[in-house]
């Protein structure tokens, strides 16, 4: 932990990342990490090391664990230390298995393994960040005046604003040859780290984001992006990456193409 940062705040920084603080809460956090650095550094911090473990996960829980031993730990009898302690709950398979996972990462999740075991956290119950902009999607599509943080007048500003704060250098898409008028944007934080949002609407007033996140340089080198297409609820996605970044455009499920739109973006980004 940053030695700027109390363990109050990093306790409201995990609560944030489970998805546990209430509206008013989470809108508090993410201003401080927009605006403290080592808030946000703090955010990244913990946020890293869930994604370490999540990976561990995947990967470790397509492995299946033997019956025997499934079988042994369900069988175990588990007696309280005191009358008045709630029952344990059974553990069925998928419980056993994340079990096992977590044993075999060992000590090295630290803190955070403290974090996902306490009894009002599901494990891997921490959204991505494609989640959050599908949920930030939901929200802000639905404003008028309040639609975008920064509008389309201060475009210059704003280009120069999220270039800084997301790290991931852009240029702001004219997308009017697909019926969109660009109306300005803002910044979000999603994943623990900030992100770029670009906001337009169309003619009947349904608004299509395009939102951007560093990616510290994961994606291959050279070749076209691969677009590839997500739906949550209500909302449907095109998400692709480069060098230096993922993208995805979102807008509603119906009466957008956001596939090509997508692709348009991808050439001015």
């Amino acid at each position: 932990m940053s030695g700027n940062v109390t363990s109050d705040l990093a306790d409201q920084l995990s609560a944030y990342l489970d998805g546990t603080l209430s509206d008013a809460e989470r809108a508090k956090i993410e201003a401080l990490v927009a605006s403290d650095a080592d808030a946000a550094d703090e955010l990244a911090a913990l946020q890293q090391a869930d994604a370490a473990i999540g990976s561990a996960f995947a990967s470790m829980l397509e492995t299946p664990v033997p019956r025997a031993l499934i079988s042994a730990i369900e069988e175990t009898p588990v007696i309280p230390s005191a009358a008045n302690l709630p029952r344990p709950p059974r553990w069925g398979f998928g419980t056993v298995a994340a079990a096992l996972a977590l044993l075999m990462i060992g000590a090295g999740g630290g803190s955070v393994l403290t974090r996902l075991y306490t009894p009002s956290v599901e494990i891997a119950a921490a959204p991505g960040w494609l989640d959050q902009v599908a949920e930030y999607h939901r929200v802000y599509a639905r404003e008028g005046r309040h639609l975008v943080e920064v509008p389309a007048a201060d475009a210059a500003h704003l280009q120069t604003w999220l270039s800084n704060r997301t790290g991931v250098a852009f240029s702001i898409p004219d997308l009017t040859g697909r019926g969109l008028t660009f109306a300005g944007g803002r910044l979000l934080v999603a994943a623990g780290k900030p992100v770029g949002q670009l906001m337009y609407t169309d003619a009947d007033g349904q608004v299509v984001a395009l939102c951007f996140i560093a990616n510290d340089g994961m994606a291959p080198m050279g070749g076209q992006p691969d677009f590839t297409n997500r739906s949550f609820a209500d909302v449907d996605m095109v998400v692709w990456m480069d060098r230096n970044a993922s993208y995805v455009a979102i807008g509603p499920a119906i009466g957008i193409d956001l596939d090509q739109i997508a692709r348009d973006a991808a050439v001015a980004l």
